[in-house]
C-alpha cells in the first residue's frame, strides 16, 4: 500500500526595508503567501539590537525566511523578491561575506522542510502589494517618526 503526500504549491512575494537616522535603525518585512489552500499576509518590525542588526539587505533576507517558515513541508514554492542582492546570494550567483547567519537559516529551513524553491527577482513595481505594506508600517511607526528616521 502506497501513501501519497500531496505537496502544496505556493506563490510568494516578499519585501524588506529599513529606516535609519544616526544610530537609530528599525526594519520591517512583509510576506504575501498564496497557496492552493489559502492566502495570507505576514509582516513584522524589528528594532536594531545586539541580537539582530538591521540593514535593508538583512530585512530582505528576513522576509524570505519568514515566508518559507510559514510554508508546509515538501512544498513547491515560487518566491519573488525585488532584492537582487537576496535573490543572487540565496541562488548562489553571488558570494556573501555578510549576513551569513541568515543565509544559513534559509538553507537550514529548506533542507529540514524539504522545500523546492524557485527564487526570482522582480521589479519593485511588480512587488507593490508587500512594498506598500512595509512602507506604511515603517512610515507610520511612532518610534521611527520620533527619530525622524528616513528610508
Amino acid at each position: 500500500r502506497m501513501i501519497y503526500i500531496m505537496s502544496i504549491k505556493y506563490d510568494v512575494y516578499t519585501d524588506g526595508a529599513d529606516r535609519h537616522k544616526g544610530d537609530f535603525h528599525i526594519g520591517g518585512w512583509c510576506s504575501y503567501i498564496k497557496s492552493t489552500e489559502d492566502t495570507r499576509t505576514y509582516s513584522g518590525i524589528v528594532r536594531n539590537s545586539e541580537k539582530f542588526k538591521v540593514t535593508n539587505n538583512r530585512m530582505e533576507l528576513a522576509a524570505i525566511i519568514k515566508a518559507i517558515e510559514m510554508c508546509n513541508e515538501n512544498s513547491d514554492i515560487v518566491l519573488r523578491s525585488d532584492s537582487e542582492y537576496a535573490v543572487n546570494v540565496l541562488n548562489g550567483v553571488d558570494h556573501a561575506n555578510v549576513n551569513l547567519d541568515l543565509i544559513k537559516d534559509y538553507n537550514s529551513i529548506i533542507e529540514k522542510k524539504h522545500l523546492h524553491i524557485l527564487l526570482r527577482h522582480i521589479d519593485r513595481e511588480d512587488n507593490s502589494y508587500v512594498d506598500g505594506i512595509i512602507r506604511y508600517m515603517l512610515d507610520n511607526n511612532e518610534e521611527a517618526k520620533s527619530h525622524e528616521a528616513l528610508e
